[in-house]
C-alpha cells in the first residue's frame, strides 16, 4: 500500500487498515485509532494531513454533492469532505474504528455492512446488529443485538416498509427498513448470524444442531422376518385345528400387518416398473440420437 511520507510521519506506529482514494492523489487512510485525510499539493494549496481520532462523542454524516463527516469530541470538533461516490467506502472503516475505540464492539470485530435509511442507520458486524436511531450515523441512543443471544430471524414484508424481526433472549426486536432494501439487509444479517453460530440455517439457531432428516421406512424397520415367521406359525395352527394356543387378537394384528406389507411391496414393484420403463425410453432416445 502506497503511503505518502507525510502520512507515515503521523501514524505513530499505527498500521493502515484501509486506504480510500478520493481522486487525484488525495486519499483517506484509516487505522485502528484514527482517520488521516491526505491532501496532495495543488496549485493553490500545500500538501497536508489532518488527523481525526476515533474516540468521538458523536459522528454525523451529511450527504449531497459531497459528503461531509463531522466528528465531535469532548472539547473539540472536526470535519472533512469526500466525493459522494466515496461515502460508503470511507464510512465503513471509519465507523468500524469508532465502534471499537468507544467500546461498542470488541477489538478485531469487523463491520460487514452499513445501511443508511434516512432516519435510521444499521450496522452489521461479525458478532452483532447495531441499530442507531436518528439522523446521525452515530448516537449515544442506540441498540445492540448480540448474535450469541439471537435464536431466530424473520422478515415481515410490507408495501412501503418491511420489518426485520430479530429474536433476542426470547423477545422479538423489530427493525423497520424500506421494502426494496429488506432482502439485502436480511441476507447480510442472516449470513453473519449463521457464520457466527457455525450453522447452516436459521432453524438451527435455537438448538445449534442440524434439523433431523426423516428416513424412508424400510423392510428392516417392519421386521419382515419376524412378521412372516409369526404369520406362518399362526396359519399352521389354524389349519391343524390348534386353536387353544392361538391368540385371536394377535392373529388379527398379524394379518393386518401382512396385508399392509403386501400393499407396500406392490407399490415398490409398481415404482420399479415405472423406473424401468423410463430407463428403456431414455436408452431408445439415445440410440435414435446417434
Amino acid at each position: 500500500m502506497d503511503v505518502p511520507s507525510l502520512v507515515a510521519d503521523r501514524l505513530d506506529g499505527d498500521s493502515v487498515r484501509t486506504r480510500v482514494d478520493l481522486g487525484g492523489d488525495d486519499a483517506v487512510f484509516v487505522t485502528a485509532d484514527q482517520t488521516l485525510v491526505y491532501r496532495a499539493e495543488g496549485l493553490l494549496s500545500d500538501e497536508s494531513v489532518s488527523a481525526y481520532p476515533h474516540d468521538v462523542e458523536r459522528l454525523d454524516l451529511t450527504t449531497g454533492r459531497k459528503s461531509t463527516f463531522e466528528l465531535t469530541y469532548v472539547d473539540a470538533a472536526g470535519k472533512f469532505a469526500v466525493p459522494s461516490d466515496r461515502t460508503d467506502a470511507v464510512l465503513a472503516p471509519l465507523l468500524e474504528g469508532v465502534l471499537a475505540t468507544t467500546g461498542v464492539v470488541n477489538s478485531g470485530e469487523s463491520v460487514r455492512a452499513t445501511y443508511r435509511f434516512s432516519e435510521l442507520t444499521l450496522v452489521v458486524t461479525d458478532a452483532r446488529l447495531l441499530k442507531h436511531v436518528g439522523s446521525p450515523v452515530w448516537d449515544s441512543d442506540f441498540e445492540s443485538y448480540a448474535f450469541d443471544a439471537v435464536t431466530d430471524l424473520e422478515t415481515e414484508a410490507g408495501n412501503v416498509a418491511s420489518q426485520l424481526v430479530v429474536t433476542v433472549d426470547g423477545r422479538p426486536q423489530r427493525v423497520k427498513v424500506p421494502s426494496e432494501e429488506a432482502d439485502a439487509v436480511a441476507h447480510t444479517v442472516e449470513s453473519a448470524l449463521l457464520a457466527f453460530h457455525g450453522v447452516d440455517s436459521i432453524a438451527e439457531l435455537a438448538t445449534g444442531e442440524p434439523e433431523p432428516e426423516s428416513e424412508p421406512e424400510t423392510f428392516e424397520d417392519q421386521n419382515l422376518d419376524t412378521l412372516v415367521s409369526d404369520t406362518e406359525a399362526t396359519i399352521d395352527r389354524v389349519a391343524s385345528g390348534d386353536t387353544e394356543s392361538l391368540d385371536v387378537s394377535k392373529a388379527n394384528a398379524l394379518t393386518e400387518r401382512l396385508a399392509s406389507l403386501e400393499e407396500t411391496v406392490e407399490q415398490q414393484t409398481e415404482l420399479l416398473e415405472q423406473q424401468q420403463e423410463t430407463i428403456e425410453t431414455l436408452v431408445e432416445e439415445l440410440r435414435r440420437g446417434r
